[in-house]
């Protein structure tokens, strides 16, 4: 009984965890946007296809600069 309350509990915390983490900024500030190849820009564009690390402190400035960021949707480049 305890095992599946815990169970249910830990669940609800990675639900309750995605919700919020969803709403993050970051997100919105990219929605609707392209890469250069003409991607959608998401989560996975950025650390997956375009290979930015998941860190706090990433140097923005750098990132800008990179291969897939440096289009003209990307940061308010025009």
């Amino acid at each position: 009984m305890i095992k599946n309350t815990l169970m249910i509990l830990t669940l609800g915390l990675f639900l309750l965890s995605t919700a919020l983490y969803a709403g993050k900024p970051l997100n919105k500030q990219h929605k609707g946007l392209t890469g250069k190849d003409g991607a959608k820009v998401n989560c996975v564009y950025c650390h997956k296809t375009a290979g930015n690390p998941k860190t706090e402190g990433n140097d923005l400035e750098q990132l800008k600069k990179g291969p897939y960021c440096n289009s003209k949707d990307c940061h308010g480049k025009k």
